[in-house]
């Protein structure tokens, strides 16, 4: 474990200390670009733990932060593991929303495709038997003892026993391994601990929740409630909705280009309409391309008559950088006129945005005319901006996927279904609707404006406004400063089996 940045605080400086845990890429951009870091420096000691230790990263976090210190990932030991393994399956049986049934077949699919169907039947026969709620929490709770008791170093223990923080935060509840052991550690020495519910689909889409939060961070009031229903160990006053910081570039004037600026970093005509492609994951949305094939021509086969401003738009295809296909590599390199395939400033590595991407990407998306993804939480910012939205309900052309790889069942997962019926997107259902769709988005944009206006008050609720003022890094950075609380007792020292657990009376009260 390495830190640069290091600072000695005077004794006086009585300012809680918050320790910052960034266990993916994805977090910078939402915890040391925003607001959240500024706000956060200016009441509180704050030292970053973070898997990301690119120099730009670092030296921009070093300008307002005590420590930038190496986070390293340990893998758990082979019986938590096991177990974790169990209790994620027999999570998504009790679960049972529609991607747990999704992840439920293509564990299937995976185990055939291995030669391990047996193992599968057996692990499926387990978990449904132990598919009850009283039964999931006993084995969360053995999962964690078990993590603990078995952990592969005590270097968090030392860290924590030095840095004597009030609170542990981690800006990525449940991606990125690394971020795990570090708040299981601070858990067991009685240290106040916080995650922030990454993404609006997590809690119907990814595993059970495995590390003991004391307090959770949420996009909207539907997600807290959602998480309350699942976590009989989550409490009301304990799960704070702060909207996500990831909105918060697209309302900053420092980032705002005109559209003359934006044209011309991506080499379009400011003088033509243009439409965004914002491609999947490969690996969730195979054979991609043949979308994105099927609108450019669609888009070459309009004329002036259909381009809504007189001229045929131009078509951005932003790819995903965390994985993408050979064939839409192929696509990039072919050459169509009036198509542009930008490079993305993001570190492909840990797929880390660079900070020049916050404007470029915002600003992509407030001067398009058009946006078209499968079913993307882009299709949210570009809701934001009022710009009609065409999501895909159908296979791309030419392909013959299993409904459990294929498209149409992004649109009925529970986290993407109540936009697909809100009828603030245009949901495209086959390859037709596609140049039908671009030509009403084009010549009427205003078309389902109504629908788009109801749909994110009806999402995001009272905190709409503050989403769209750009304030959801702050909100999130009062949150933590409300948690924190420099009057608790110092983290004990010695040995670590000994340290207090939840509920100790070492542990501050962050009510």
């Amino acid at each position: 474990m390495t830190s640069t940045g290091a600072a000695n605080p005077s004794a006086e400086d009585r300012r809680p200390h918050v320790v910052l845990v960034i266990p993916r890429g994805e977090a910078v951009r939402n915890f040391l670009y925003s607001d959240t870091l500024s706000v956060l420096a200016e009441q509180a000691r704050v030292t970053v733990l973070s898997v990301v230790t690119d120099e730009r990263v670092v030296r921009r976090a070093q300008q307002v932060v005590e420590e930038v210190i190496a986070l390293q990932e340990y893998p758990q030991a082979p019986w938590p593991a096991r177990l974790r393994v169990l209790t994620e399956n027999a999570h998504d049986r009790w679960l049972w929303s529609a991607v747990a049934r999704n992840n439920w077949a293509l564990r299937d699919l995976r185990a055939q495709q291995r030669g391990r169907r047996l193992r599968r039947w057996l692990t499926k026969g387990a978990a449904s038997a132990l598919a009850h709620r009283p039964v999931l929490e006993g084995l969360t709770n053995l999962e964690r003892s078990l993590t603990y008791r078995q952990r592969p170093t005590e270097e968090f223990h030392q860290l924590f026993q030095r840095l004597q923080p009030d609170l542990v935060f981690n800006g990525s509840h449940i991606h990125g391994f690394a971020g795990e052991l570090p708040l299981r550690v601070a858990q067991r020495l009685g240290i106040p601990t916080a995650g922030f519910i990454f993404s609006w689909d997590n809690l119907t889409s990814r595993s059970r929740i495995f590390v003991p939060y004391d307090h959770y961070l949420v996009w909207h009031q539907n997600m807290k409630d959602q998480l309350l229903s699942i976590y009989r160990d989550a409490a009301d006053e304990r799960v704070h909705v702060t909207g996500t910081p990831q909105l918060d570039f697209h309302f900053r004037d420092d980032l705002s280009w005109d559209r003359e600026t934006t044209c011309r970093h991506y080499g379009l005509d400011p003088q033509r309409p243009y439409v965004v492609y914002t491609a999947g994951i490969a690996h969730h949305f195979p054979e991609e391309h043949r979308h994105v094939e099927k609108v450019i021509e669609s888009l070459a086969a309009m004329g002036s008559a259909g381009s809504g401003g007189g001229q045929r738009p131009q078509l951005v295809v932003r790819v995903n950088v965390k994985d993408t296909s050979p064939e839409m590599k192929a696509l990039a390199q072919r050459g169509d006129e009036d198509v542009v395939f930008p490079p993305v400033a993001w570190d492909p590595v840990l797929s880390t945005p660079h900070y020049e991407d916050l404007s470029a990407f915002s600003n992509l998306l407030r001067h398009c005319a058009v946006g078209v993804n499968a079913a993307s939480t882009v299709s949210l910012e570009l809701l934001l901006f009022g710009k009609p939205v065409i999501n895909l309900d159908f296979d791309p052309p030419g392909t013959d996927l299993p409904w459990d790889l294929g498209y149409p069942r992004h649109i009925r997962f529970d986290h993407f279904k109540p936009v697909a019926e809100s009828g603030a997107t245009m949901v495209a259902r086959a390859s037709e609707d596609i140049p039908r769709f671009l030509q009403r988005g084009l010549e009427q944009p205003e078309a389902d404006a109504e629908a788009r206006q109801a749909f994110l008050r009806s999402f995001f609720g009272d905190l709409l406004e503050g989403v769209r003022a750009g304030d959801s890094g702050r909100r999130v950075a009062e949150s933590l400063l409300q948690i924190a609380s420099p009057k608790r007792s110092q983290v004990p020292s010695g040995d670590p089996s000994s340290a207090p657990s939840r509920g100790s009376t070492s542990r501050a009260s962050a009510s």
